[in-house]
């Protein structure tokens, strides 16, 4: 009974440990690559010079496996929509999360695609931001 009882029990260990479910296609292309900015435009307008509305998003954005990444000159966290069509990042450092919609995610290419105040329009209505990355 004793070896019942064991055979049964390393059984069952090695099948938790095997069916560790897989990461989607669209989570390893996001975290497997770093992403250089190539174009980050507010209102279809080259949005990075000095005080532009996406000037700390310049440089590399790293998406890790843990939901923790780099974004620019940022640092915070990220997450999926239920269905991986949008990215929610969210950092200590901007006013409020971003949530993004997933207009392209390739191998090579993130485009991203947002809904901001606009900080310049009193009225509140808000200002398309457009994000496009090259894999590294």
């Amino acid at each position: 009974m004793k070896k019942l009882f064991s055979l049964l029990l390393i059984s069952m260990t090695v099948l938790m440990f095997s069916c560790k479910e897989k990461e989607s296609e669209r989570f390893e292309l996001l975290t497997g690559t770093s992403w250089e900015a190539e174009s980050l435009l507010a209102g279809g307008v080259d949005a990075t010079g000095p005080g532009g509305l996406l000037e700390g998003f310049t440089g590399v954005a790293r998406f890790k496996t843990d939901g923790t990444g780099t974004f620019g000159s940022f640092e915070g966290e990220w997450a999926f929509n239920s269905d991986e069509t949008k990215i929610t990042i969210n950092s200590e450092t901007l006013p409020l999360p971003i949530t993004c919609t997933i207009i392209e995610l390739s191998s090579t290419t993130l485009t991203l695609q947002a809904l901001v105040p606009n900080p310049e329009d009193i009225m509140g209505d808000p200002i398309t931001i457009e994000m496009s990355f090259s894999a590294q």
